[in-house]
């Protein structure tokens, strides 16, 4: 048994026939592999070697396992990085949100209730999203943009967003509720970008930095 942080992890150790010592973690359980003949006491010295690394992989596995949130079923639905309780009724369509609760009415269990609590959360995104913009705007202004783009939700399962420059619209995918607002940050900076530079060059990332410098943290958490 280890401890790190008031975490506990099994140790479970495999020898094999190899020249080195290799760690993995699945879950709770640090994982060794062990060359045949190496002693038990230099494993467990090079596991509490590695205590930062398994926690830093610990937490990154946590995290994944959290952000990864396109509603697939079940009981749990995030809005925002934060987790409420979906309760779905036979009746006609409404959304109640209460607490830590999604009341969710609709006339029959099919899929469309889901789609209908999403386009009823459109709303909340969209509000967010004209904040992020009302708040950048000045840069396009700064490179002579003098139009304000208009804003639209769409159900997108393939993209986060898409920016229309000839339209001045950004569409921005309602599965976006689920992210942390840092997300919905970077996809709104990206996609004002676009206005300005439509490919995706090493000024484009530099104007992106610019206006968010940890923008990579949450192009990460979109990959994942």
């Amino acid at each position: 048994m280890l401890e790190i942080k008031g975490i506990k992890f099994d140790v479970e150790i495999k020898r094999k026939k190899i020249k080195n010592l290799y760690l993995r973690l699945n879950g709770n359980k640090v994982i060794a592999s062990a060359p045949l003949r190496m002693p038990e006491y230099e494993i467990y010295r090079f596991i509490e070697s590695k205590k930062n690394w398994i926690y830093r992989a610990y937490d990154y596995s946590v995290y994944k396992n959290r952000v990864t949130r396109l509603y697939k079923g079940g009981d749990i639905f995030y809005v925002f990085d934060q987790p409420y309780n979906l309760i779905r009724l036979i009746g006609k369509k409404k959304v109640v949100i209460n607490d830590n609760n999604i009341y969710l009415s609709y006339p029959d269990e099919s899929e469309g209730g889901i789609k209908h609590l999403y386009h009823y959360l459109d709303k909340l995104l969209l509000e967010e999203a004209e904040k992020i913009l009302d708040q950048y705007l000045f840069f396009l202004e700064e490179y002579g943009y003098d139009l304000i783009p208009e804003l639209i939700c769409r159900i997108m399962s393939s993209k986060w967003c898409v920016c229309y420059t000839r339209k001045n619209t950004i569409c921005i995918s309602s599965y976006l509720i689920h992210y942390p607002l840092k997300c919905l940050k970077y996809i709104m900076i990206h996609e004002m970008t676009h206005f300005l530079i439509p490919n995706h060059s090493k000024r484009f990332y530099g104007i992106v930095k610019n206006n968010m410098p940890d923008y990579k943290e949450a192009v990460e958490m979109l990959k994942l």
